[in-house]
């Protein structure tokens, strides 16, 4: 029997799955999705990369993650309660992540290897983040490089074409 779920509502897919079942929704690692309902181990809910297709998936293949959810009478919004920074630097990362893949393909040595230092300098200062220790100065600052190294980063993944 297929229950509401209260205080599951938002997670990250943690392995890839195919969707091999019926009304199974193939999601990727990384992937954000909302939950609906659960039954006997399995979620029912919607990818956040297309919010129209909503199908069935295991729920150990998500960690969940803390959320706020609004509800308008209509429609129901779930806003992870994660900072908007180390949002952002998840987010980039799995971009960069593929333009990384590209660029070891295409065997551009000096790109692959400054996006990757780029990218182990945004995980670690992602990590400072998360683990709470920093004083506001420390994090205001830590926040204020990061999002330079993003925006110089963008800068250069987008110098040359990669698809």
């Amino acid at each position: 029997m297929w229950t509401t779920t209260l205080n599951k509502k938002y997670g990250v897919v943690i392995y890839n799955w195919r969707g091999d079942t019926r009304y199974g929704l193939p999601l990727e690692i990384g992937e954000t999705v909302q939950i609906l309902e659960e039954c006997g181990g399995w979620y029912r809910g919607f990818s956040q990369k297309n919010r129209s297709i909503k199908g069935i998936f295991p729920s150990s293949y998500i960690h969940l993650k803390p959320c706020k959810v609004e509800n308008d009478g209509l429609f129901e919004s779930v806003i992870p309660l994660e900072d908007p920074v180390v949002r952002e630097v998840t987010l980039v990362l799995r971009e960069w992540g593929n333009i990384w893949k590209q660029l070891f393909v295409m065997r551009e040595v000096y790109r692959f290897s400054t996006v990757r230092k780029v990218m182990c300098e945004l995980l670690d200062w992602r990590r400072q983040l998360l683990t709470g220790t920093l004083t506001q100065d420390q994090m205001r600052e830590l926040k204020l490089r990061i999002t330079t190294k993003i925006d110089w980063g963008n800068r250069f993944t987008n110098a040359a074409e990669f698809y």
